[in-house]
């Protein structure tokens, strides 16, 4: 099968079911607190690792794992459905950081159009001015002293895993049980690249309805 093209329905089996969404969450949150960008070439033992401390969790699906271990077209399944979340996750993000990116860096507006438009994008990206808070486009200045703490940051940081479904919320306030606690590394840099690659499709779409 394809990777990531493993459909949840496609498996039958309940417990198998069950251990594929445990492996599938068990990544999402692997790729947003511990690792954001996983390589290919590690996708089986990686998934593997995450599907076998899932299962040591619950009783009895240490007894389904040792059997998909024997079959190596379910086991190969299960590893391609569970590696599907780290594209999901990235996804997820890169479509909310599309819509927030107009309001967030205030690029609405009739005296945003054309090459002041362009002038401004190549600003904040060439010049890395998109990570900073305090952002005038009408002036092009921002406040370069708080680097990173640009509200666009923390506003999908809480839509993706603080809101009412979301994990981080989900997990509690323990910071022993809760790795989305204090926003690590990783989750800043998953949602910066987010922002980085929605802004060029913003450019580009933008350089389209212009010309």
């Amino acid at each position: 099968s394809k990777l990531g093209k493993t459909s949840l329905a496609s498996f039958k089996s309940t417990n198998i079911h069950h251990l594929a969404k445990l492996g599938h969450c068990c990544l999402c949150q692997h790729v947003a607190t511990v690792e954001a960008f996983p390589f290919p070439v590690d996708k089986d033992e990686l998934c593997w690792k995450l599907v076998q401390e899932s299962a040591v969790k619950e009783p009895g699906l240490e007894q389904v794992l040792a059997e998909v271990e024997k079959e190596q077209n379910t086991k190969g399944r299960l590893l391609d459905y569970i590696w599907g979340a780290a594209t999901q996750v990235r996804g997820e993000l890169i479509a909310k950081a599309r819509l927030a990116i107009p309001t967030t860096y205030g690029l609405q507006g009739e005296s945003l159009k054309g090459n002041a438009l362009f002038d401004v994008l190549k600003w904040l990206i060439q010049q890395g001015k998109l990570i900073d808070s305090g952002i005038d486009t009408k002036s092009m200045t921002c406040d370069e002293s708080k680097p990173w703490k640009n509200p666009i940051f923390l506003q999908l940081i809480k839509m993706q895993w603080w809101g009412p479904k979301g994990e981080g919320r989900h997990l509690g306030s323990d910071p022993a049980t809760n790795p989305y606690l204090n926003a690590p590394a990783t989750t800043l840099a998953l949602v910066a690249t987010a922002v980085c690659h929605s802004f060029g499709s913003y450019t580009l779409h933008q350089m389209v309805c212009y010309y």
